[in-house]
């Protein structure tokens, strides 16, 4: 007898072809479910071994790729990729969130004439409204990128502000 996706042997589960699925979409809901921390590292990178144990390599690579130990982190560089290239770098704010990554930096006497921002369009009121994991990893994503924008805004400011501070610590010329 047949079923709907394939033969049915005599009642009983093929587990060699069902787990694997199971395995990739447990690894990943596992990540992006889990608090950020790095012990969670360990969950989807076991559905990986697991996978490539059970020879599923495309399966494997693509919870290796999905997973936010590396997809969050290559969004992030690759935003800040397309902005060096423009030239122009602004920092992400979240309406209602305080960032960690914009609390010390921006204080910076220099910071507020360098460093521009922009709103994402997400929470009440705007085009998205998410909730539980999709925030978080949405904000996780702003932090690195905001991590990578304030890096390179001191990197920059080294020139720029260090310049400015020893023209103002300068005697001037009629005080010789």
């Amino acid at each position: 007898m047949t079923g709907t996706f394939g033969r049915k042997l005599a009642g009983r589960i093929n587990w060699w072809r069902e787990a694997p699925p199971v395995l990739a979409v447990a690894g990943l809901a596992a990540d992006y479910l889990s608090p950020p921390a790095m012990w969670t590292m360990i969950l989807p990178f076991t559905a990986v071994v697991l996978l490539i144990a059970m020879r599923r390599w495309v399966l494997a690579a693509t919870v290796f790729l999905l997973c936010s130990w590396v997809a969050i982190p290559a969004a992030a560089r690759a935003t800040f990729a397309l902005e060096e290239m423009r030239g122009e770098h602004k920092a992400f704010v979240i309406d209602g969130i305080q960032l960690q990554s914009l609390e010390i930096p921006v204080a910076a006497p220099c910071a507020a004439n360098s460093i521009g921002f922009t709103t994402l369009p997400v929470g009440p009121g705007h085009l998205i409204n998410p909730r539980w994991a999709l925030r978080e990893t949405i904000v996780t994503f702003a932090e690195l990128h905001n991590l990578m924008v304030i890096d390179r805004w001191q990197q920059d400011a080294l020139t720029s502000c260090d310049d400015l501070a020893a023209d103002d610590l300068a005697p001037s010329d009629d005080a010789r």
